[in-house]
């Protein structure tokens, strides 16, 4: 029992602010000798719980959040998106988070929210849910391969009651724009709007959204948007993405937020 308590303890050292510790932090947060912390860490490790960086700082691997595929590219791109995801709650002052796909669910990879509002949107890393509503859902299954999305639509056009034609006009349209906006699709009262990470094969396996009540969203979607978009541009950029200038080309003008946006070019 005191074993358990000890791993348990290990895990809960790291927080959204730390996600990353050196072996004393780790032994000066549980309160044990460096010694036997050194030996439950070396056993996490080698059991894949904990990765051990290049600057010799551990941190969480994701089996916790149940992802699919590889470990070490997800922390890659939870790296790489960091300091954008920061930047972009700072920008908007509203919460930002990263997503990931995982057969038909998403999984919330990171979320920040730099600004303590009163009256928040709350993202939960780790949050498992169903390709079913939301921006971020959307924006994921809008860039699926048509072979899975086509099983897909009719599963999701059954749970939400609409036509699958109509669902996939509206993914078509989520492609082009490059963005998906919800408002109180999954949660009366919170809206979303998200864009996709593209890789440097320009696949979609990830997004990053910004989360606000419905009642500021409605009043500076223009601006988060736009934000939003840079921001996912910037992340794909440093995720190797072939295409990722934001060009003239591929502007339009957006119905739902009157602002010319655009999308990467591919």
């Amino acid at each position: 029992m005191r074993s358990v308590q000890r791993i348990l303890a290990v895990f809960e050292s790291f927080t959204i602010d730390r996600t990353s510790l050196k072996l004393q932090e780790i032994a000066d947060n549980i309160a044990l000798p460096k010694s036997t912390v050194f030996r439950i860490v070396q056993s996490l490790e080698k059991a894949g719980y904990l990765v051990r960086l290049e600057d010799q700082q551990y941190c969480l691997s994701f089996q916790f959040t149940r992802l699919a595929g590889n470990v070490r590219s997800t922390l890659g791109i939870r790296e790489i998106s960091r300091p954008i995801l920061l930047q972009l709650a700072d920008l908007t002052r509203e919460t930002a988070s990263l997503h990931a796909l995982s057969g038909s669910y998403r999984i919330c990879i990171d979320a920040v929210a730099t600004v303590a509002a009163p009256l928040r949107m709350v993202a939960q890393p780790g949050e498992q849910v169903p390709l079913i509503a939301g921006a971020a859902s959307k924006v994921l299954m809008a860039h699926l391969p048509p072979d899975k999305l086509s099983a897909l639509v009719v599963d999701v056009a059954r749970a939400t009651k609409r036509s699958r034609g109509e669902l996939e006009d509206e993914l078509k349209q989520i492609r082009s724009q490059g963005f998906a906006v919800s408002h109180g699709e999954r949660l009366l009262g919170i809206s979303a709007i998200s864009a996709p990470i593209y890789d440097a094969g320009d696949q979609v396996r990830y997004c990053i959204s910004v989360g606000a009540p419905t009642i500021r969203m409605r009043v500076n979607e223009a601006c988060v948007v736009s934000s939003l978009l840079t921001a996912a541009a910037d992340i794909s950029r440093q995720f190797g993405a072939a295409a990722i200038d934001l060009q003239d080309d591929t502007q339009f003008l957006t119905k739902s937020t009157g602002v010319t946006t655009h999308r990467l070019a591919g």
